[in-house]
């Protein structure tokens, strides 16, 4: 099986989002570290006092990247930092970006999201939902794509007790194609409104968000590569906090 990973990552350049959150860093420091990938490329925010440049070159000094730069002096330079905005039309791409990684990339890992509980609706809805859509229209400009790893959570489902390894269409009050055609043509303060009736079992915008996200992978991904993971909080629990943006 280990063989068949590597062999899989050998040669491959990979796309990531979330690249700078927590879970973020520990995938990439996990490809440059245990696979032969040729190159990463990472979707960066760029901030208000900061450039993408700026953000990825503090990299270095990161703990969770000590062993792998300890072994790999010259890792870090297999990554190419992208500036774009999961939260954007078109994930703030430029033409010229888009157009490298859609001729490039074999694989994509989405593993941008606001996983802020109190995340105001049409905001959660631009960063969970409608970027895992623009995601799965990248996917399909790409000649070469072999794996899209959509990465969801163990509580995109939580009105069921019991979580298989399938899709919870039921659960969701509306069609996820409806509700983004809301949040398109609604103001930001009347969708923020309709949060409690839209939701409904779900107890926050998170995992209501991530939930629709899923319905865009069954119905809009079919003819793509994807596989859904859903990890559990005690994977990263003390960093899911009320505040963070995992981007």
């Amino acid at each position: 099986m280990q063989t068949d990973i590597l062999q899989f990552y050998k040669d491959k350049s990979v796309f990531v989002t979330g690249g700078t959150g927590f879970l973020g860093k520990v995938i990439i420091e996990k490809l440059l570290r245990s696979t032969d990938v040729r190159r990463v490329y990472l979707l960066v925010r760029p901030k208000k006092n900061d450039t993408v440049e700026g953000r990825f070159q503090a990299w270095k000094d990161e703990p969770v990247f000590k062993i792998l730069l300890k072994a790999k002096p010259e890792a870090l330079k297999l990554v190419t930092p992208i500036s774009g905005d999961c939260s954007e039309p078109g994930l703030g791409l430029s033409d010229g970006d888009r157009m490298m990684v859609t001729a490039d990339v074999q694989v994509i890992i989405h593993s941008a999201a606001s996983i802020r509980f109190v995340e105001p609706l049409h905001r959660a809805l631009n960063i969970n939902t409608r970027a895992t859509r623009l995601l799965i229209q990248l996917a399909k400009e790409m000649k070469g794509l072999k794996a899209f790893v959509h990465i969801s959570t163990a509580f995109s489902n939580c009105p069921s007790q019991h979580i298989e390894e399938r899709f919870y269409p039921e659960h969701l009050s509306c069609p996820t194609a409806k509700v983004l055609e809301f949040n398109e043509t609604l103001s930001p303060d009347l969708m923020d409104k309709m949060a409690p009736a839209l939701m409904g079992k779900f107890p926050n915008t998170y995992t209501y968000t991530k939930a629709l996200a899923e319905q865009v992978i069954q119905m809009e991904g079919q003819d793509l590569p994807i596989c859904v993971f859903r990890p559990a909080i005690s994977n990263f629990g003390k960093f899911q906090r009320a505040d963070v943006w995992m981007d």
